[in-house]
């Protein structure tokens, strides 16, 4: 396979979903459509808003009805929501028949490591074969344009270790042949470096060529993640998870001071455990004359806001360099 660069790549922002679904204080509606509305402001097209999870598990989401039905209605951006299960699948549906708009929604959540799976969703990999038959088709019959599977912990898991790389492939075929339209390969524990990435992306790619069929999502513990966005361009992959000031992580398991289910125990004993950072990527790729159609200024100015809202720093390096420097 010759390895080149893309012309154009998608960027998804994942801050209201996975860098929200991590922080110990609960971001209200308001300071929710405040952060959708500046993504829409500085040209992301393709914005995760939420998960419907219980409440008791995922609190940060407990007004994510009415998140879902006040959104700025742009046919020219896309809205993901996460649906994990039956019930979850059903509520999207209502939702949608209410009238809120939902582009794209992430269902299948089949880590290669079943003891993840369990973890994450109390099942095992041939139940969730399973329901995710039945969820795909259930959101295609709904009007749903996009339905997603994610293949998590390709090449490694924090709790099982080591997992057959052979594995992710087997899922992603099986995935395909299920009905998804897309599948969003996981690396949870950004372990993955360049050429694992490399090797990867190279026998994906040579299975399924459409590089509309499949995004990528690395969460960066080890502070390589832009590295391995980098190889899967060079693999012809051109649609990326990002969260502004790289927050995001595990479901946290207190907010507001006030312990809650979650998932338990953090995987990570560390202060970095979200994606790469959408400020940095989008910058990377704008300076190296790849089209994101995003202008990185908006976004550094809603990463100091972040900040703001979440009483901390964030671990972008553009954000506040630019803003000290005046670039």
């Amino acid at each position: 396979m010759t390895l080149k660069l893309p012309e154009k790549i998608e960027i998804i922002d994942v801050t209201m979903r996975d860098g929200l679904q991590n922080e110990e204080i609960f971001v209200p509606l308001d300071g929710k459509l405040y952060i959708a509305n500046k993504l829409i402001a500085a040209g992301v097209k393709k914005i995760e808003v939420g998960s419907l999870s219980h409440v008791k598990y995922v609190p940060q989401f407990k007004d994510i009805d009415e998140l879902l039905l006040q959104l700025p209605r742009r046919e020219d951006v896309e809205y993901t929501i996460l649906a994990l299960n039956a019930k979850a699948v059903e509520r999207a549906v209502k939702l949608v028949e209410q009238g809120a708009k939902i582009d794209r929604v992430l269902t299948g959540q089949i880590a290669t490591s079943e003891a993840y799976a369990r973890k994450n969703m109390n099942r095992t990999h041939e139940e969730l074969f399973a329901d995710a038959e039945i969820n795909v088709k259930r959101l295609h019959d709904a009007g749903i344009k996009k339905v997603v599977a994610n293949i998590g912990t390709i090449f490694g898991c924090p709790i099982q270790g080591d997992v057959p790389i052979e594995r992710a492939y087997e899922f992603v075929d099986r995935c395909l042949e299920l009905g998804f339209d897309e599948i969003e390969h996981s690396d949870p524990d950004g372990k993955a470096t360049p050429k694992d990435i490399t090797e990867y992306f190279q026998v994906i790619m040579s299975r399924h060529p459409d590089a509309s069929r499949h995004s990528f999502h690395i969460h960066d513990i080890r502070g390589t993640g832009i590295a391995g966005y980098y190889a899967a361009m060079q693999c012809g992959i051109t649609t990326f998870d990002v969260t502004i000031g790289g927050i995001g992580g595990q479901v946290a398991n207190f907010v507001d001071g006030v312990p809650v289910k979650g998932i338990g125990e953090y995987y990570f004993d560390s202060r970095r455990t979200g994606l790469v950072s959408t400020e940095d990527f989008v910058t990377m790729a704008n300076d190296m004359g790849i089209v994101t159609g995003i202008d990185e200024k908006i976004l550094y100015g809603l990463g100091m806001d972040l900040e703001k809202m979440l009483g901390r720093k964030l671990s972008s390096f553009t954000s506040s360099l630019r803003s000290t420097s005046g670039l």
